[in-house]
């Protein structure tokens, strides 16, 4: 399918390469998203975070939806993927809330929405998308996403210690006019400072385990050859066995264990 929307934006005239990073881009986004998401979770709160980024995730939706060219829907799907802060935050939000020893069902039911959207997305994509066009798979995904950010702005509750203390903090100064009263996270440090530090952490930590890099060069080349079969596979399908978009779609239920389904980046393949 990413081959007939890059011909379909291209007016026929596009590369095997144009595909294939309409499905990849994804990645970078999300690679890189986490370096300043979850460092601004840590300084700023989880609240004012997770709902700036889901509000630009739903802007870079609908402007893939709109999008009138290939590089325009190529820069939208880089976008999305760079604001997807669910993958970052949703592990931080749950150990905000819950003691170590209750947090094992709480991640498992977290793990569980996008291992569904993995093996049931493809599927109902792909028959939506040879029947109505693959915009509206983009459309109803921006949908989907303005509904959730909506039940974020009213029904989601700061949950990280430090800016709910120092709320705390600030509500006794101004009743009590003691304006020593701090919290224990405020230092005498700039916030240029700590963003940096955070930013660079994971760097500094991956460089000091040999064992984390290990897995992260495993994990780079478990990808690697899931977004090769990602990208082949529908063509191999459609042109060589004569299969639907829709039976196409039905076969990435087997890829439904690999975390790389989540969102609407598979939905169009």
């Amino acid at each position: 399918m990413a081959g007939r929307i890059a011909r379909e934006l291209d007016h026929g005239n596009t590369s095997k390469s144009a595909s294939v990073l309409l499905v990849t881009i994804w990645e970078l986004g999300e690679a890189a998203g986490p370096l300043l998401i979850a460092p601004l979770s840590e300084m700023y709160g989880r609240y004012p975070v997770i709902n700036a980024a889901n509000a630009l995730f739903v802007a870079a939706t609908v402007l893939g939806a709109v999008s009138d060219s290939t590089a325009l829907f190529i820069s939208a799907r880089a976008l999305t993927g760079l604001a997807v802060a669910s993958n970052v935050l949703n592990p931080a939000i749950v150990g905000d809330i819950f003691p170590p020893e209750q947090r094992g069902k709480a991640i498992s039911l977290i793990m569980v929405a996008p291992l569904l959207g993995g093996a049931v997305g493809p599927a109902i994509a792909g028959a939506v998308a040879q029947t109505l066009g693959w915009r509206y798979i983009v459309w109803a995904s921006a949908v989907l996403a303005g509904a959730c950010e909506i039940l974020f702005l009213f029904c989601f509750r700061e949950t990280y210690k430090v800016p709910i203390l120092r709320r705390r903090a600030a509500k006794l100064r101004k009743e009590t006019g003691n304006m020593s009263l701090k919290t224990p996270f405020d230092v005498d440090e700039k916030g240029s400072n700590k963003l940096w530090g955070a930013v660079t952490r994971p760097a500094v930590v991956l460089l000091g385990s040999g064992v984390l890099a290990a897995i992260s060069l495993c994990g780079s080349v478990v990808y690697t050859y899931f977004y090769i079969m990602s990208v082949t596979l529908p063509d191999i399908l459609e042109e060589i066995y004569g299969l639907s978009p829709a039976q196409s779609g039905t076969s990435f239920m087997s890829f439904s264990k690999c975390p790389g389904f989540t969102q609407y980046s598979q939905l169009t393949l």
